[in-house]
C-alpha cells in the first residue's frame, strides 16, 4: 500500500504531484541519469533514480560487485529505501542507484534490480545482498 492522495494529508499530495517533475529534472540536468516514478490511481507505487554521473563511476572505477539492500521508512511516508552500492579501488563505498518503494517485496525487488541492470551497461558483477 503506498502514500495515496485520499490520506486526507496535504503535504502527500502536494509531494505526490511534484515527484514526476523531480525525475524530468533529474534527468534533464544530470546527463545519462536514469530517474522516474510510478504513480497508480493517485497512489505513489515506486521510483528509481540512479545518477548519471555513479552510473559513470561504477563502469570505470569501481570493483564488479554491487550490494543492494532495503531498509523501512518511518514517519508521514512509509516505504522502504531500496540502494544498490559498490565498492571504489580504495575500497569506499560508492551509491549506484537507489529506489523508494510500497513494501519490500519479492515484486518490487525484481522490478529494482531490472532497473539496476538497465544502467549496468552490459557489465554482469556479482550481487550480493543480506
Amino acid at each position: 500500500e503506498g502514500v495515496c492522495e485520499d490520506d486526507g494529508a496535504g503535504a502527500a499530495r502536494r509531494s505526490l504531484q511534484i515527484l514526476p517533475w523531480m525525475c524530468a529534472v533529474i534527468v534533464r540536468a544530470n546527463p545519462e541519469s536514469v530517474a522516474f516514478c510510478e504513480v497508480e490511481e493517485s497512489c505513489f507505487q515506486r521510483m528509481f533514480v540512479a545518477y548519471g554521473a555513479n552510473i559513470n563511476g561504477f563502469k570505470l572505477g569501481c570493483r564488479m560487485m554491487l550490494f543492494v539492500d532495503g531498509c523501512h521508512l518511518s514517519g508521514p511516508y512509509k516505504g522502504t529505501l531500496l540502494a544498490a552500492c559498490a565498492l571504489d579501488a580504495d575500497n569506499h563505498l560508492f551509491n549506484f542507484a537507489y529506489g523508494i518503494v510500497s513494501c519490500e517485496s519479492v515484486e518490487d525487488w525484481v522490478w529494482f534490480l531490472q532497473c539496476v541492470a538497465q544502467c549496468r551497461g552490459g557489465l554482469k558483477p556479482v550481487i550480493m545482498s543480506d
